[in-house]
């Protein structure tokens, strides 16, 4: 037996007339009658039955919609905490936002990779010196150690990173300062300047790396640095290595990831040291699984 509901009490009543009938004649003011009456009834259905059913839905549908990522001042707030001098600090920021419904692979994606860039800036504009900046980048990395349970980086013999520049590539500073925070956050760094693929590939061969960093900076290069990434992968001890790119041709290119072969791509030093940390534990979280 089917229950009456909203929608039987859309049905016209039915007035007995044939197709045709009602064009005026002496049954003109009961089909204006019966039409009036039908019109009250179906106002009064919307107004009563499907108007608050139809709120109800878009309630549900807002709720729905999930927490508020963090915003420019969570991030602001955010790389002022990790800088300071309280370490737990951070942590207590973490666990607010998590307690505000955003998952933990929600808050490394939009807490802190922009921290990173932040930090980046900050040191950038001389708002902050290297020493802050690493510490800061040092603490955003514990956090993904701890969130992510990635063994700690203390004589983790496979923390390593190979970072290349190809030949004809002439700006080194770039890669220094990209070194340099990777090892104010524990990597043991390797740096290969203006060395060919083959060589590239030797060392990777001969060597356990999880990273792998190739920066450049001027469009004429990109196919040295597609060879180096193509032989890199080819000949890695680890078959799950990552690589990264970066330098001035890559700004605000990504597409450019996909086309050279690369995982990612990072802007600055803090960012690759965040980015590095999070390509390791991606890793790591494959291993596991296997």
């Amino acid at each position: 037996m089917r229950s009456k509901g909203a929608a039987d009490d859309c049905h016209a009543p039915e007035s007995g007339l044939l197709i045709g009938d009602g064009w005026g004649g002496d049954d003109a003011d009961v089909v204006i009658a019966d039409d009036l009456s039908t019109h009250a009834r179906l106002e009064k259905v919307v107004r009563e039955n499907i108007v608050p059913r139809l709120a109800l839905i878009h309630q549900q549908w807002r709720c729905e919609e999930g927490p508020t990522p963090p915003s420019s001042e969570d991030i602001e707030e955010f790389g002022r905490i990790v800088v300071g001098p309280d370490p737990a600090l951070a942590r207590q920021f973490f666990e607010r936002m998590r307690q505000r419904g955003l998952t933990v692979d929600a808050l490394f994606e939009n807490l802190l990779a922009p921290t990173a860039r932040r930090l980046g800036e900050l040191w950038f504009e001389d708002i902050c010196d290297f020493v802050d900046v690493a510490v800061g980048v040092n603490r955003l990395r514990i956090l993904l150690e701890l969130y992510s349970e990635v063994p700690r980086g203390v004589g983790d013999s496979h923390r390593r990173a190979l970072l290349v520049s190809t030949p004809n590539e002439r700006h080194m500073l770039g890669l220094d300062i990209v070194a340099s925070f990777l090892r104010a956050s524990g990597w043991d760094t390797v740096l290969e300047i203006g060395r060919s693929a083959e060589d590239n590939a030797r060392s990777v061969a001969s060597q356990w790396f999880a990273i792998a960093g190739v920066t450049i900076s001027k469009e004429a290069n990109l196919a040295n640095a597609a060879r180096a990434i193509e032989a890199i992968r080819r000949a890695s001890l680890n078959p799950s290595i990552s690589i990264m790119i970066g330098g001035w041709v890559c700004r605000g290119r990504p597409d450019l990831v996909a086309r050279l072969g690369a995982d990612a791509t990072a802007e600055d030093g803090p960012g690759a040291a965040l980015l590095a940390q999070r390509l390791y534990f991606n890793q790591s979280d494959q291993q596991r699984r296997a």
